[in-house]
């Protein structure tokens, strides 16, 4: 790859490693800035200094199909390297060998134990689990090994940005740069196409989202969850649906706290209508199961996870399957839905009927004075129900198809 493709940033960044050679490099910063290309080239540079002499190499990421997304297909595609794995995650790369690691849970290190590495190249890493930092950083010890991470921002407090953004330019005794941290934003990337780079911050929800994937920006969640919801956009009168609309459910489970069932359906376009609620509190589960059989067939119907609950729906005729529960990506992907496109339109309209989901969505809070980002668990029975059909639009649960039986 001819360095003067690349950008200014990139350039700089790679001149940089090569004067100083910092034993930690983490470029972090917005989406698609340019981060993982230079990582890669630094990488195979890094090796290129091993070549021929059979030592290991780590490389991590959130999962090992994210590693192989992220890193290893686009190292393929840039220099030509062959990157397949084997069986045990593995592939040579100019005469030594490179193992891949997934960090998502708390016992991922484990499979790490026991190697000595000569490098580290961490993507992703604030998405991985502390106990995989500690390890890799265990397992880096062979002479003369570089570690390289890049990263996404997160909340402020976030392990990564405390205890290694934060003390960039920290030396050794040798007087070696122990950390250096890069900051990258959007516009640090010419290569993107201004259409591209303009979709990209329409369609990236207003407040943390946004301060984060374009800004590049260690903010934290606070105040309104979903700042981007406005009655006068989202809000529409009812209407007849039109024959040949898909039509779907989601149910948030609940005795004492309201049962929920929200109803819902998408235009040509791919464009969420909720058009009608149920909201019950103090109800046994076969007048919820009648009261939702009443409104006929639906293509799916996504549910809480509470699995005898489930099968008790199921005795009564309404078929479900257990929803995607991921709550900081639901919430991404409703405020998506929420955020205006290029057309002048959002994704996401609801019924003024729906008045429980009005309320409850304009008082969606986020709890303060934690480090990790969660919303508060007070009316947020439809918000949930909400988020479920939401994440099934984004990620079909294939081939399985839930419907009420007649």
């Amino acid at each position: 790859m001819n360095i003067g493709a690349l950008s200014r940033k990139q350039r700089e960044v790679i001149h940089y490693w090569n004067a100083e050679k910092p034993l930690i490099l983490i470029n972090e910063g917005a989406v698609r800035s340019g981060k993982t290309v230079v990582n890669n080239l630094i990488f195979l540079r890094h090796v290129l200094g091993f070549a021929g002499q059979g030592v290991d190499f780590i490389v991590t990421g959130h999962t090992v199909p994210a590693v192989v997304r992220n890193v290893l297909q686009p190292m393929e595609d840039m220099f030509g390297v062959d990157t397949k794995l084997n069986t045990y995650n593995q592939f040579q790369l100019l005469g030594n060998r490179v193992t891949c690691f997934g960090g998502d849970k708390a016992d991922s290190y484990k499979t790490m134990t026991g190697m000595t590495s000569y490098g580290w190249y961490g993507n992703e890493v604030s998405l991985q689990h502390e106990n995989t930092i500690q390890e890799a950083f265990n397992r880096t010890s062979g002479d003369n090994f570089s570690i390289l991470w890049d990263t996404n921002p997160d909340y402020p407090d976030h392990p990564i940005k405390q205890n290694h953004i934060d003390h960039s330019g920290e030396r050794l005794d040798s007087g070696r740069e122990r950390v250096h941290a890069i900051h990258w934003d959007l516009e640090d990337n010419p290569f993107l196409a201004p259409e591209y780079v303009e979709n990209l911050k329409r369609s990236t929800p207003i407040g943390m989202w946004y301060d984060r994937a374009i800004k590049g920006l260690w903010c934290a969640a606070e105040g309104i969850v979903f700042e981007g919801y406005h009655a006068g956009v989202h809000l529409v009168e009812p209407f007849e649906i039109p024959t040949g609309w898909q039509r779907f459910a989601a149910i948030d489970l609940g005795f004492d706290n309201p049962f929920v069932c929200l109803w819902g359906t998408t235009d040509p376009d791919g464009r969420l209508y909720i058009y009608s609620e149920h909201y019950e509190a103090g109800w046994l589960l076969g007048r919820h199961a009648d009261a939702i059989k009443q409104r006929g067939t639906m293509q799916w119907t996504v549910r809480d996870h509470d699995a005898q609950e489930g099968a008790e729906l199921e005795e009564r005729g309404v078929y479900t399957i257990p929803a995607q529960k991921d709550v900081l990506l639901g919430i991404q992907k409703v405020a998506s839905r929420l955020t205006i496109q290029p057309d002048g339109k959002p994704r996401l309209f609801i019924f003024n009927t729906c008045t429980n989901l009005i309320r409850e969505l304009a008082r969606y809070r986020w709890r303060s004075g934690r480090t990790k980002e969660e919303p508060i668990k007070q009316d947020d029975h439809t918000v949930d129900a909400l988020r479920y059909m939401v994440m099934e639009l984004e990620y079909p649960q294939v081939p399985m198809i839930s419907y009420v039986r007649m």
